[in-house]
């Protein structure tokens, strides 16, 4: 035990020194700059000079920038203003990224790479290819509804989900067991995927799909537990439930569309968006998300450049419509509104 707290104390100290060399080099970039004289108390990644706010980018993803700036900044506005930020990133590809996505703000954010020791402003990236569209095969449709899956193309691949939780996909593989039809590869996950290619047992594609997607039905319920099957891509769980019922947030009509950015892990939270039609047949972007996620305002921003809807629906779980998320996503260009719902995994 003594030697298990020694080894905590270590973490600790090692984590506090990091912030501090961090705090040090904010300072010194935010004087360099020409940022306001005075001994500004520096917290961890960011200064608040008295009429701005100096973040120093804690990510390496350009992902969660923006929305943690938007939302640190929110602790020292007020109703009547919104507060002036800076944006400092070491990586020039991330600072290019963050500072398109700062253009679908009101008050933009400035954003500047990091060269040594000076800001220089950074130019923003240009907006990223769209996937090709890729045609389902009968094959891979048949399979999918034969199982009760909903088949999802997105970011240029087909994919099987079973309430937002993907199961099955179409791969860029060679297989010659398969006689001109798709290749698929069941399971929840890249490695569940290739686990379940190596045990197949002699069990056909339906056969090996319709038992994942009743294994995920299983656990993903009302009253549903800590299980992962009911736990990972709830914001995706939460678009399934809108999409099937528009109503519920005054829609006439919702559909997936592809998510600002591409997911790298099942378990990394990712906003889960949707285009649908208001009730008067406005363009309505949709994006649903679970907890305070500093990755959403950044997917919003991505998503009103790319979509150019005429307003914003953030959809949340009820008890996560907390005062700074909707006073982020009031940052936007367009109209945005946060509401909050009933989940499928909540008991009513």
């Amino acid at each position: 035990p003594a030697a298990s707290r020694a080894g905590w104390d270590r973490v600790i100290l090692e984590s506090e020194r990091r912030l501090a060399l961090r705090g040090s080099k904010l300072r010194a970039l935010v004087a360099a700059a020409g940022g306001p004289d005075g001994d500004h108390e520096v917290d961890g990644d960011y200064l608040f000079d008295g009429t701005r706010l100096w973040v120093l980018a804690a990510s390496e993803a350009s992902e969660g920038v923006l929305g943690a700036a938007v939302l640190r900044a929110g602790s020292y506005e007020d109703s009547n203003r919104l507060l002036a930020i800076s944006v400092c990133v070491d990586d020039p590809v991330v600072a290019a990224t963050v500072a398109r996505r700062a253009e679908a703000l009101q008050s933009p954010p400035d954003v500047f790479c990091i060269d040594g020791r000076n800001l220089v402003p950074a130019q923003p990236a240009e907006a990223p290819v769209k996937a090709g569209e890729a045609r389902i095969s009968d094959g891979f449709d048949e399979l999918c509804r034969g199982a009760g899956v909903e088949p999802l193309l997105e970011h240029g691949i087909w994919r099987g989900e079973v309430l937002g939780l993907e199961v099955v996909r179409v791969v860029d593989e060679t297989d010659i067991s398969v006689d001109g039809g798709p290749v698929v590869r069941v399971g929840v996950g890249r490695f569940d995927r290739e686990a379940g290619a190596l045990m197949h047992g002699g069990r056909s594609d339906s056969e090996a799909l319709a038992a994942a997607a009743d294994l995920v039905r299983a656990q993903r319920r009302v009253g549903a537990g800590a299980h992962p099957l009911a736990t990972l891509a709830r914001e995706r769980w939460l678009r399934h439930d809108i999409c099937v019922s528009p109503e519920t947030v005054d829609l006439v009509d919702l559909v997936p569309v592809d998510p600002a950015d591409e997911r790298s892990s099942l378990r990394d939270p990712s906003p889960a968006p949707a285009i649908g039609t208001g009730l008067e047949g406005e363009r309505v972007l949709v994006v649903c998300s679970v907890g305070v996620d500093p990755r959403l305002l950044g997917a919003a921003c991505e998503l009103v450049l790319r979509e150019r809807p005429d307003r914003v629906l953030v959809v949340l779980p009820n008890r996560d419509v907390l005062t700074p998320v909707k006073r982020a996503m009031e940052r936007l260009q367009v109209p945005a509104l946060v509401v909050g719902a009933t989940c499928g995994w909540e008991k009513v």
